[in-house]
């Protein structure tokens, strides 16, 4: 089993995807699986049947990243091209995306029951689910993967994205490509697999309840307009711009999802704008009724802690035993990669050693997914998912 990967920063789509292709067939033969994140000025066509051509036998699923790509040979920011390739002779992949006009819902569960058909492994629950999903219902989705499915498989995964929220993302697998819509791999590794998922944010202590909320939409807590609240908890009052995506990024809204030994984890969700009857658009749904907590993170934090997931992951399945790892994916909000831009050399650097330098892929996201310690997979802001193949 083995896994490599290849990038290209040329800004030509068919230079950048031949570039890909001539590196990774120096590096991997007949590779079973091909994940593919592209930022938006590539052609997705282009790439797909260049793909296809060059690698008839894999399955393939490509997604848009937001300013840029990371692999264990560095960040590259602008323009990026990035596949990560997987040769498994004695496992199985499938990949899917339903693009319909019916629910999210709906169309996670269509996805996966394609995905599975697809594996060669029907009526076999997979090990791991790679989901890229258009933003926006991204809990529906994760609901539709687990009622089909029946149990909660563990979920890694990053939402589609752009380089400046415009809706100019991409999904593509080896049969079909769209703008909307939910794509998803299922994977049957012939090796072992450890996951992590943490947000890197402590509480503040501060909270309020959701009195009102409609759909991503927070309209108030505490019964006052959210924006107040959430302005009086910042200690200060935010420009006449209704965006303050970058503004609120080392402060993101948080709900518990569980605890180990007695202390909480959370997952974020970040505020995207605010409306103008003063609530607050987040990239996370928020019920009506739920205790949020206000989040503070600091860009040392969001420096090294991709490495400390890596690590989490490690530690799970570690068990006093050395592992051999093989490679892995990072999912890296993209919230957090433009806070800290300038400093994504020490990012890649740290997730490298935590890799122990095995081949890696991480793209940028509006949303992550993945599961937490407790067993619970979940969608948020502003964290980072990892997941690392490896011999024991």
């Amino acid at each position: 089993m083995d896994i490599a990967t290849s990038y290209s920063a040329i800004p030509y789509t068919n230079e950048a995807v031949s570039d890909i292709i001539c590196k990774l067939k120096e590096k991997i033969a007949n590779p079973k699986l091909l994940l593919v994140y592209l930022t938006e000025q590539y052609d997705d066509v282009i790439i797909q049947q260049a793909l296809t051509k060059a690698f008839p036998g894999a399955q393939i699923l490509g997604c848009t990243s937001c300013q840029g790509v990371m692999t264990d040979e560095g960040y590259i920011g602008g323009n990026g091209l990035a596949v990560w390739a997987m040769r498994d002779y004695f496992g199985a992949f499938g990949s899917a995306i339903v693009s319909t006009r019916q629910s999210s819902y709906d169309m996670a569960r269509q996805a996966l029951l394609r995905a599975i058909a697809n594996s060669g492994r029907p009526g076999e629950l997979p090990a791991l689910i790679i989901l890229h999903a258009s933003p926006g219902n991204e809990e529906d989705v994760i609901r539709g993967i687990e009622d089909e499915l029946g149990i909660p498989v563990p979920i890694i995964g990053g939402s589609a994205a752009d380089d400046h929220v415009l809706g100019h993302w991409k999904l593509f697998t080896h049969e079909q490509r769209s703008r909307e819509g939910v794509g998803l791999c299922v994977m049957y590794p012939s090796c072992n697999v450890s996951y992590s998922f943490h947000s890197g944010y402590a509480s503040t202590g501060l909270h309020a309840v959701a009195t009102k909320t409609e759909g991503r939409e927070l309209v108030e807590l505490n019964h006052r307009p959210a924006i107040e609240t959430y302005q009086a908890w910042m200690g200060e009052k935010f420009s006449d711009e209704n965006s303050i995506i970058s503004a609120s990024s080392l402060n993101p809204l948080g709900r518990i999802a569980g605890q180990v030994h007695d202390l909480p984890y959370f997952k974020l969700s970040h505020p995207l704008q605010v409306t103008p009857r003063g609530g607050i658009e987040l990239f996370a749904t928020v019920e009506e009724g739920e205790k949020l907590y206000f989040m503070k993170g600091t860009e040392e934090r969001l420096i090294t802690r991709a490495g400390r997931v890596v690590d989490a992951a490690l530690d799970l399945h570690r068990a006093n035993q050395k592992i051999d790892p093989i490679g892995g994916i990072t999912i890296y909000c993209a919230g957090c990669m433009r806070r800290v831009q300038h400093r994504m050399d020490e990012v890649a650097h740290h997730v490298n050693n935590a890799m122990h330098h095995a081949p890696f892929v991480s793209p940028f996201t509006f949303g992550e997914q993945g599961q937490f310690v407790g067993g619970e997979n979940a969608h948020g802001n502003l964290m980072i998912s990892a997941v690392l193949f490896h011999r024991d």
